[in-house]
């Protein structure tokens, strides 16, 4: 007849079978569980491994393997000539449990977690209408680019499986290096590229490494809501600056004192307002951080596709002294699931930076790394931005006759020079609230432009993507919108 305690035994190895465990293994996590809820306490005692073997018609060098690993964890105290026994560590485990009734007490954050937390973190967006920044990847060329990593998989072989430099993968900063000056102005060899997972743990590393907490950094505003997260992890503060149709006030920040440790921008097409910084400003900048010892961030997110005029140089290749950090992501420009971005940063702060990135997240699989590496040698990655370029600008056209024929009754749209999204800033303010929930019931999304100030008072209105729509889906979705607001309206 089995005792009380392998009958319970019985009933908690059939518990397990679904997990298709060694017998042995559910032997010790059975008896780990009468330990736990306090069925077993100290110096209670044990069957044998004989009788117990025999109990559960199981081998006895089966019992023996589970008993030998509970003693050698503490659970069980083997004597020879007495038996085995409970051991006080044990029973102590049904100590853990929470008393009935009673609250337990959560763990909690640091003040800089909270504060985390308190940003909101950095969401990617999802590609309905009306969603920002997000591109066509029902365009993107999936055959070349699986026909570019079947080759590159094979002259790899097994080099593809390894850890790769945290800096990244020497060809693919080399490419990098080589298009950026070619076709953006940038200063640079391969010595100055760092690869990333995406330009927000560029945002990251910089503002780790450049900013004690306390420091400020001088960011436009409206703007993008991902450098204030980096900027909540470092302790640092946002020291909001005006932006106008010419992009951040440079005079508004050249007069603050004492100079904020640096700045970040989005010159070549602001977000979310799409303003392009004059000349003027941008040499201004320069000479400001030259004279405060302040650094630029220079976030080129998506100047490739500019569709008035040619893509507009940037700041760090008119800057002499070495201030300027540039960044800049292939999501945009191929598609999100890449998971690649680069940062040029001075020579000499490589290293630092480099060694902030093995701790975050060590380096990019190497395989991406190569495909990419060679779709820009063959040229494929400049054909794909052309391509994409007269695309999204006729995705862009078909979008603002599309909000001029249904949407200009009840707001103004800013026109883009470039880029995914535009700006349209609601007439009656009073109902942006409204009009977001209503539009998302009819599934489109309204990204707020006033959540994008730092500073209360922004401008009612929404961030409009347009750039992964079709010319019909697009249409579809102002009329749909525009129903939305007419409704409103009328009640």
């Amino acid at each position: 007849m089995r005792s009380q305690f392998t009958g319970t035994l019985v009933a908690l190895l059939q518990d397990q079978q679904r997990y298709e465990l060694p017998i042995g293994i559910r032997i010790q996590n059975a008896i780990r569980r009468q330990l736990g809820n306090g069925s077993l306490k100290a110096f209670d005692r044990l069957p044998s491994s004989r009788l117990l073997a025999k109990e559960l018609a199981v081998a006895r060098e089966t019992v023996e393997f589970a008993y030998q690993h509970l003693e050698a964890e503490g659970y069980i105290i083997r004597q020879q000539g007495s038996g085995t026994f409970v051991s006080e560590t044990g029973a102590q485990l049904a100590t853990f449990k929470s008393s009935p009734g009673g609250k337990s007490r959560s763990l909690r954050l640091s003040e800089r977690g909270k504060k985390i937390f308190r940003s909101g973190g950095v969401h990617d967006p999802v590609p309905i209408a009306f969603h920002a920044a997000y591109p066509d990847v029902r365009s993107f060329p999936l055959d070349l680019w699986r026909q570019t990593a079947s080759r590159v998989s094979k002259r790899l072989g097994t080099n593809a499986l390894t850890y790769c430099d945290p800096q990244g993968l020497e060809q693919l900063r080399e490419e990098i290096s080589r298009y950026l000056g070619a076709y953006r102005g940038v200063r640079c060899s391969p010595e100055n590229v760092v690869v990333l997972t995406s330009s927000q743990e560029a945002l990251l590393l910089i503002t780790t490494m450049m900013l004690d907490p306390g420091d400020q950094l001088a960011v436009e505003d409206p703007g993008y809501p991902g450098i204030r997260s980096a900027l909540a992890v470092s302790g640092a503060t946002a020291l909001p600056i005006d932006v106008d149709h010419n992009g951040m006030l440079v005079d508004h920040l050249i007069r603050r004192s004492p100079a904020p440790r640096g700045a970040y921008v989005t010159p070549s097409h602001q977000y979310p307002t799409t303003a392009t910084l004059s000349l003027e400003r941008r040499v201004a900048l320069i000479d400001w951080a030259k004279a405060n010892r302040s650094f630029i961030i220079e976030d080129d997110y998506d100047s490739e596709y500019r569709y008035d005029g040619a893509p507009i140089s940037c700041i760090q290749g008119l800057d002499t002294s070495g201030n300027v950090f540039y960044l800049g992501t292939f999501t945009k420009t191929m598609f999100p699931a890449i998971r690649l971005a680069y940062l040029v940063a001075p020579k000499e702060l490589v290293p630092p930076l480099v060694a902030m990135r093995t701790l975050v997240d060590g380096h990019s699989a190497i395989l991406n790394q190569a495909i990419l590496a060679e779709f820009m040698a063959t040229g494929e990655f400049t054909a794909h931005i052309r391509r994409m370029r007269q695309l999204f600008k006729a995705r862009r056209d078909a979008f603002v006759e599309a909000v001029d024929r249904h949407l200009a009754p009840f707001g103004s749209l800013q026109i883009p020079a470039g880029g995914f999204q535009a700006t349209w800033h609601l007439y009656d303010g009073g109902l942006e609230t409204e009009v977001r929930r209503k539009a998302e019931q009819q599934g489109i999304l309204l990204p707020s432009l006033g959540e994008l100030f730092i500073r209360r008072g922004g401008t009612p209105g929404f961030v409009l993507g347009f750039a992964a729509l079709t010319p019909q889906e697009s249409y579809a979705a102002v009329v749909r919108l525009m129903r939305v607001i007419k409704n409103i309206r009328k009640h």
